[in-house]
């Protein structure tokens, strides 16, 4: 503890420097390496910046992560794109700049594709910060790109239509976002930015498509590509279990958030009793769910995994590999190293080694794995923190730097031939798809009910928010997977009556049908869709009404 002490008190009269120091394979024979070393300084160690002073350690570091999304909330707008998936859940995506968000067959503008963080959304200041940089024009020192934040299911003001969730281990939503953008923007060079759960989500979903992705590179910062590691980590001192709890608390608030959507499946009453501790089953006779001396500790993030992200974070068979018999089974099985060895375009790690929540010493399997690898290289610095590397005294976010130059390398090496793409008229209007996906696009006709969400009956009896709209799939797609709906609801007292009745388009993978979109149309505004919102309203609330 001394030692610690003592090293604190050095950083804080001589901070250290932020240097990245590539792993890969081979440093001399490696393509990406030279790629990086010509083109990113930032990452190639010729650029460097000072740590905050008065963030001398990693635990600050990653507090002041926390702490600047109330204090440096960036001026970012977006133009807010919903679309349900083929089991009836909501999926919105934020796009900025708003320019850059209508369809187009013959834009080139890369997109980067961003996946924040657990329980968090685009309003994040870790996302905001990559987003003003990387949407800047290059004549104003950024990238000129397009950048569209997929939101995680029920986050980010977007409302839960099914008893689905996310997961590390679930890619499906990412897939079913990539093929309707890929309709958007067909000629679109795409890359995808993952920060840590996204980051493990974005990684793990390389290894799994290889070759057969739109991406032609991607980034992770502060990833865990050992699940199992870092959760042991996590719980191996009263100071690091301090973030478990932080993480399972989010976590818990998520569901909480949910609640009402949620008890549309009895076969969740159980799990959300256990981690809410409310009765949720309306059989009196039956007491309140109670954890077992076998659980993990109460309100983790284990605790909250093991009871229901490992039951619900995606889907079961056959169209996926839930439920798990454990959050360790979950971890292990869903970590992105499971993967890496099929990774066929690069993909670049971004880490600190002080990092409390995903520390140097789990990285090993991602060693292991880079070695045999070469299209996956390894960036890390002595400090940062978790997604912090904060730098002067004002303490700027210095990764978007890093992050910037990479895209602008592999931009210019990859992108700049985007692929012929072939007329097949699919969605957003009609522009082309890649053809990425042109050899099994299914397409049918379906029934989404628009209601009003005061008719979800609430579980606390308490809402504030009536007036937003709810968009509920009420054709079967998926034959393994019920839908919900508010007349399920246990707490139902009145007859729900019946909504806005749309007949829509669902394009979906014919080998996988899991994999597919349901475009909204625009005077649907569920979960803000259409709707052009500051980064502030996605951390208060959505606009009444569309400005549009």
């Amino acid at each position: 503890m001394l030692g610690g002490l003592l090293s604190t008190v050095h950083r804080t009269v001589l901070p250290p420097t932020f240097r990245f120091k590539l792993e890969c394979d081979d440093l001399n024979k490696n393509p990406l390496v030279s790629l990086i070393r010509e083109h990113c300084p930032s990452i190639s160690g010729a650029r460097t910046a000072k740590q905050t002073r008065w963030l001398p350690s990693g635990h600050l570091q990653t507090l002041y992560t926390s702490a600047s999304n109330a204090m440096q909330v960036e001026d970012v707008d977006f133009k807010r794109k919903v679309f349900l998936a083929p089991d009836g859940g909501t999926i919105s995506m934020d796009i900025a700049p708003i320019s850059m968000s209508k369809p187009s067959e013959s834009d080139t503008t890369p997109t980067v594709i961003i996946l924040h963080g657990l329980s968090g959304g685009s309003s994040e200041t870790y996302v905001m910060n990559a987003v003003v940089q990387l949407t800047k024009s290059r004549e104003e020192g950024g990238e000129g790109v397009r950048c569209v934040v997929v939101n995680f299911r029920g986050c980010a003001k977007t409302m839960l239509t099914s008893a689905q969730l996310y997961s590390a281990c679930k890619v499906t939503d990412l897939e079913s976002a990539l093929l309707l953008l890929s309709h958007m923007f067909p000629r679109s060079p795409m890359l995808g930015l993952g920060y840590s759960l996204g980051g493990a989500v974005l990684a793990r979903y390389m290894g799994i498509s290889g070759k057969d992705t739109p991406f032609i590179g991607a980034i992770t910062v502060g990833a865990p590509y050992s699940l199992d590691k870092t959760n042991t980590t996590l719980e191996s001192s009263y100071l690091t279990l301090a973030y478990a709890h932080v993480l399972g608390v989010s976590l818990r608030g998520l569901l909480q958030q949910h609640v009402d959507t949620l008890v549309l499946s009895p076969a969740l009453w159980e799990p959300i009793e256990l981690i809410l501790r409310t009765k949720m089953d309306p059989d009196e006779s039956k007491p309140v769910a109670k954890p077992t001396f076998t659980s993990p500790q109460y309100c983790t993030l284990r605790y909250v995994d093991h009871t229901m992200t490992r039951l619900i974070g995606g889907y079961p068979t056959p169209y996926g590999e839930f439920p798990f018999t454990s959050a360790m089974d979950y971890y292990k099985r869903s970590s992105p190293v499971v993967t890496l060895a099929n990774v066929s375009r690069p993909l670049l790690a971004l880490s600190a080694d002080d990092d409390p929540i995903v520390p140097w010493s789990t990285l090993d399997d991602l060693m292991d794995c880079i070695k045999t690898n070469p299209n996956v290289v390894l960036a890390h610095t002595q400090s940062g923190g978790h997604l912090g590397w904060f730098a002067g005294p004002l303490a700027q976010r210095w990764i978007k730097h890093p992050i910037a130059e990479f895209v602008h390398a592999l931009v210019d090496a990859y992108g700049a031939k985007p692929e012929e793409s072939v007329s097949t008229g699919l969605g957003s209007g009609g522009p082309q798809v890649s053809p990425w996906k042109t050899r099994s696009i299914d397409k049918r006709s379906v029934q989404v009910e628009v209601l009003a969400k005061a008719h979800l009956p609430s579980v606390s009896g308490v809402r504030t928010d009536n007036e937003q709209d709810v968009a509920w799939l009420r054709t079967q797609i998926l034959p393994h997977i019920p839908l919900v709906h508010p007349k399920d609801s246990p707490v139902r007292t009145h007859e729900i009556p019946t909504g806005r009745m749309l007949s829509l388009t669902l394009y979906c993978d014919a080998l996988r049908p899991e994999v597919g979109f349901i475009e909204l149309p625009e005077d649907v505004h569920a979960s803000g869709n259409g709707y052009f919102v500051h980064a502030q309203q996605l951390v208060q609330s959505l606009p009444a009404r569309s400005n549009t």
